[in-house]
């Protein structure tokens, strides 16, 4: 029973903790400092509350053709609201089920209502989506139950790390780079504190977190560099990336610097494989070496280049196979269209998805021979504390 006992967390990780609430706080700072308060579409009528089906008076329904055997047609629903200007009001709704729209619902069914209630006219509902909000907070909450019960004290630190990751790009990554702050120095601080605060939360203070830390640094120049030279070679940048139109807008307003926004998605994406691989690799040269103190410098290095090309091969797979599961859809949709394999290998959402994949898979490549160097240098003269 006593490997179950919670232990209180060692002094390292609490400065790391405490550490990482500083830099919230001055984000939190930063976000009121700076708001971002231009909006492209701005409409101060259209309001989305979120309300209860109650009833469905009538209804009017045919089922579509196989395959997708969906009902198309027309709902008349009566919803109860539970918040906004209509809060514990009864308002019915004509709900219009087509093939992209196609929102059935049923007494009990929790859904967002959009509601356009602009002066002097009548207001406007309409059923704009079911309220998923139940759902997606349950099955995060089984994300970090599992994080947790598997993982234990490292779990819960993984998700300490995950949630910290996450506020990062949305409190500070996002607002920097649409209120025209270089993308390309945001993403690099962003990605510094993001690594930081994993390697150090997960593993203290030591040998393996610091090797771990300088060639995910290393790593991350890789995709840099990388990145220079296959947007030059495949001539693209920020202005062939979708909605550029929106962006080009916002641009206008608030100095958002688009040419570099392709870069941060480069650099964000690759960032979590190649911290996976370095720690993989100092980790397990580290314990070779706690193991065996005799192995040298150069049997470290070479055990790691072992353990790096073990892990290349189901690493860069799982990159590039998330390349394919997000293009799959568009590549669909391109091949509909009958566009010819020249025209679909030259096109601009290609050529960015491709940079995004082999970008981040040439950096886990090379980070390999970089840790093991590092790793080399750090562990052969003694092994230190883990």
């Amino acid at each position: 029973m006593n490997r179950f006992k919670i232990r209180p967390p060692s002094k390292a990780s609490m400065i790391v903790l405490a550490g990482m609430a500083v830099v919230a706080v001055l984000v939190v700072l930063f976000q009121m400092q700076n708001p971002m308060d231009y909006e492209i579409y701005s409409s101060e009528s259209i309001h989305y509350d979120k309300g209860t089906v109650t009833a469905v008076t009538a209804q009017s329904l045919e089922q579509e053709p196989a395959p997708s055997n969906r009902l198309l047609g027309t709902q008349t629903v009566e919803v109860k609201m539970k918040n906004g200007q209509y809060k514990d009001q009864t308002i019915t709704i004509e709900n219009v089920l087509s093939t992209t729209h196609n929102i059935q619902v049923k007494p009990g069914q929790s859904v967002i209502v959009k509601v356009d209630s602009p002066q002097n006219a009548q207001p406007y509902f309409t059923i704009y989506n079911y309220d998923r909000t139940i759902g997606i907070v349950a099955i995060v909450a089984l994300f970090f139950l599992l994080l947790m019960v598997v993982g234990r004290r490292k779990g819960v630190k993984s998700m300490l790390g995950l949630a910290f990751t996450l506020f990062l790009v949305v409190g500070l990554l996002l607002p920097m780079i649409y209120q025209g702050y270089s993308p390309i120095l945001s993403s690099l601080l962003v990605a510094v504190l993001v690594t930081l605060a994993a390697m150090l939360l997960l593993n203290g203070p030591s040998k393996k977190t610091l090797v771990a830390i300088l060639s995910t640094g290393a790593g991350l120049v890789i995709s840099a560099a990388l990145y220079g030279v296959f947007t030059a070679i495949l001539h693209l940048s920020g202005y062939q990336m979708e909605q550029v139109e929106d962006l080009l807008l916002v641009s206008q307003n608030t100095g958002l610097k688009i040419g570099q926004v392709l870069f941060v998605g480069v650099l964000i994406s690759s960032l979590g494989a190649v911290m996976d691989m370095t720690m993989s690799i100092a980790s397990s040269l580290y314990e070779m070496k706690q193991v065996s103190p005799g192995v040298t410098k150069g049997q470290l290095v070479k055990s790691g280049m072992a353990i790096g090309r073990d892990m290349i091969g189901t690493m860069c797979e799982t990159l590039i196979l998330a390349f394919v599961g997000t293009a799959l859809t568009t590549m669909l949709v391109l091949v509909s269209y009958g566009i010819q394999f020249d025209q679909l290998l030259s096109s601009d959402y290609i050529a960015i998805e491709l940079l995004h994949a082999v970008t981040g898979s040439m950096a886990v490549v090379l980070s390999v021979p970089a840790t093991a160097l590092l790793s080399g240098m750090f562990f052969a003269k003694s092994a230190g504390k883990s």
